[in-house]
């Protein structure tokens, strides 16, 4: 009989934190499931371990032809044809589970139909400042068990019914070659297609440690908003408010006002004395830069 879960990980030339993704899943509470780990063209030995590897669980393998590397999203879709469980949980390779993140996932599927949005905590967020800030954003905002709007569906560890991936196409190829988006758009067409409440699960916990820089993280949002974000506002004109597209588009003045200020000597200024203001007016500098990046690129 298949699994209750099939555990769909994209991973590209990490194999260290792929072993101890790995691992941990090995720990599970909860036994019934299959590990599909797609290759996204890697070279660092990631194939040859797991084809001569032994788990304690099943492990199906995909990768592109000619191993090629084409990206996150296209990579993920390689799934799609070998799904046979009655749920999948989309992972990060970067992502320690903990022992019961399977079981609480299924447990709030049991008890609702909803998308299940776990946890994420990096352990590094004292000391990254963009870990930190992402701590706050999204599901952040929300208490246990709280229903979400639809496009905070973050893929890092998220739970739902198979057919809702598969039926929907799964990641927006559209949005495959550049940053961003992608995981909003995936939340709003399953959201669409099936009308099902997204649901923050804080107990479902994944720990990773975060790398990027705030630096490297503005520069994709600038990316984000000159690419990804015009390919959704054509592809999706009804999401006219995400990411701010209302006050960026908008001749209501106090909008108007609002682009006045993203500037960038403003932008400029933030950055040089984030370092000197409490935890609480860094959110706030950090919010206005992701903004004023987001806009940079999208005008």
């Amino acid at each position: 009989m298949p699994q209750k879960f099939d555990v769909i990980i994209p991973t590209y030339n990490n194999l260290s934190e792929l072993k101890e993704c790995l691992k941990e899943f090995s720990e599970q509470s909860f036994d019934d499931y299959r590990i599909i780990v797609c290759v996204d063209g890697s070279n660092d030995g990631t194939n040859e371990y797991l084809d001569s590897s032994q788990f304690s669980f099943e492990l199906l393998r995909l990768s592109h032809e000619n191993n090629a590397h084409k990206g996150r999203d296209e990579t993920r879709n390689l799934s799609l044809h070998s799904v046979t469980a009655e749920y999948i949980l989309l992972f990060d390779s970067d992502i320690i589970p903990a022992k019961s993140l399977l079981q609480k996932h299924f447990e709030l599927l049991q008890q609702k139909d909803c998308v299940s949005v776990g946890e994420v905590i990096y352990r590094n967020a004292n000391e990254n400042i963009w870990a930190y800030y992402l701590q706050t954003r999204g599901k952040g905002k929300y208490n246990d068990l709280d229903e979400m709007p639809a496009y905070y569906l973050n893929t890092q560890n998220v739970a739902f019914k198979s057919k809702y991936f598969i039926e929907s196409g799964g990641q927006d190829l559209d949005l495959s070659k550049s940053y961003g988006g992608d995981d909003t758009v995936l939340g709003y067409k399953i959201n669409k297609k099936f009308n099902v409440p997204t649901v923050f699960n804080k107990s479902a916990k994944g720990f990773s440690v975060l790398h990027k820089t705030l630096d490297k993280a503005l520069e994709q949002m600038h990316e984000f908003g000159n690419v990804n974000l015009k390919i959704i506002r054509k592809k999706y004109p009804e999401l006219d408010k995400i990411f701010n597209l209302n006050i960026m588009e908008s001749n209501e003045l106090h909008h108007m006002a609002i682009r006045l200020m993203l500037i960038k000597v403003i932008a400029q200024f933030l950055l040089k004395t984030l370092k000197m203001v409490p935890n609480r007016i860094k959110l706030l500098y950090i919010q206005f830069l992701v903004f004023y990046s987001i806009y940079s690129g999208y005008k």
